[in-house]
């Protein structure tokens, strides 16, 4: 009788033992579930679009290289139209429904300003794609940012209009977050950097006849003309000042530098100049450039994959991804040990910059991530 209980209770140990190793490969094999609320239809659909492609990219090699410590990663993607209202639907949906361990997105700035207070709340680790930096600054304890802000693009602007002389300035800027940025920003740090701002507006897209603002612009004194608006409202604003004989230089903000804005203005857009990172630079890039071979390693294997070329959007969320990766690796899905990884990110060369984040800095970007460009025989063109 002994005897039997002995290897009986040996059969049930190896059982158990067995259960548990099964068990515990069931839980590895459990996906890491990202959500990825982006533009997927209407005007900015360029950004969704590609932002998804290049995530569908490394869901593929990540999850044919075993994963990320053993589990697959599944990203849960949700249309936002763009629209603020939606975009709090889909990120509701993702925490409490999806219960996805991170989120990369929003991509717009007004998207952002409606959700923070959920995304905060909830604790979710977030890496956002939208570049206005009053959604890190101060910073919240687990979101974070991709895209070069305003701050750091505004200084290099108006770093290179005080190089050429132009310091009489003319802003227009959209009515939306990413434009309040902008503008804030703009007025901001003017006067440091002896610019005067003689004209101030804003516009929308849904203005009709942007002739009376642009008008006003011609009296106003001013030098030079920069815009900070999104979406369409770049092409809406070139093909105007066109129309309505402006010559003065004009300078727009990053969200302008997309294929879509050069195939949308045409010959209208020759001479145009923008501020934003260097992914539209890379062959003009030296090679001492950190930020050189991850963009061609970024541009090739989405053009070998997809058959086309990304835009800065979809590098952004290349990039998100990348640093969530190895603060995954790091920190594991914990809320708290993943958001101190992500944090602890020092020297991520990518393809929006050189990442450093810290406790004090979520945006992670500096100076140097932005270059000027000129748009010359119907390509962006670097001159800074």
């Amino acid at each position: 009788m002994k005897r039997f209980s002995a290897r009986f209770m040996a059969m049930v140990a190896s059982i158990a033992a067995a259960s548990a190793v099964a068990a515990g490969d069931a839980r590895a094999a459990d996906p890491i579930r990202i959500g990825a609320p982006f533009i997927m239809s209407g005007p900015g659909a360029f950004t969704g679009e590609s932002s998804k492609l290049a995530l569908d990219m490394l869901a593929e090699e990540v999850n044919a290289a075993g994963g990320i410590g053993g589990r697959p990663v599944q990203f849960v993607y949700y249309d936002t139209e763009g629209k603020p209202d939606v975009a709090v639907r889909v990120i509701n949906r993702l925490i409490k429904s999806d219960q996805v361990h991170a989120v990369l997105g929003p991509i717009a700035s007004w998207e952002v300003a409606a959700v923070k207070q959920v995304l905060e709340t909830s604790g979710t680790p977030t890496l956002l794609l939208a570049s206005a930096r009053a959604f890190v600054d101060p910073p919240s304890k687990c979101i974070f940012k991709l895209p070069t802000d305003d701050r750091i693009v505004v200084g290099r602007i108006y770093e290179y209009l005080r190089g050429a002389g132009l310091t009489r300035v003319a802003v227009v800027s959209g009515q939306d977050g990413y434009g309040d940025g902008g503008q804030r920003e703009l007025q901001a740090q003017a006067k440091a950097n002896g610019i005067e701002i003689v004209f101030d507006e804003k516009f929308s897209m849904d203005d009709t006849d942007l002739a009376p603002l642009l008008n006003k612009i011609k009296r106003s004194g001013a030098q030079v003309v920069v815009n900070w608006s999104s979406s369409r409202a770049p092409i809406i604003l070139t093909n105007a000042y066109r129309q309505v004989g402006l010559t003065l230089p004009l300078v727009h903000g990053p969200a302008a530098l997309s294929p879509a804005v050069l195939k949308g203005t045409g010959a209208n857009g020759e001479g145009v100049m923008a501020a934003g990172p260097k992914f539209e630079a890379v062959e003009q890039l030296p090679d001492s450039d950190p930020q050189k071979a991850p963009l061609l390693r970024f541009r090739d294997a989405y053009r070998k994959k997809h058959n086309q070329d990304p835009n800065q959007f979809g590098g952004g969320a290349y990039d998100a991804f990348q640093i969530l990766r190895a603060a995954l690796q790091k920190g594991g899905t914990d809320p708290a040990k993943l958001c101190a990884a992500i944090a602890g990110t020092r020297n991520y060369a990518g393809v929006g910059g050189v990442y450093n984040y810290s406790d004090a800095d979520h945006s992670g970007l500096t100076k140097d991530a932005v270059v000027v460009y000129k748009v010359q025989d119907g390509k962006w063109r670097l001159v800074r």
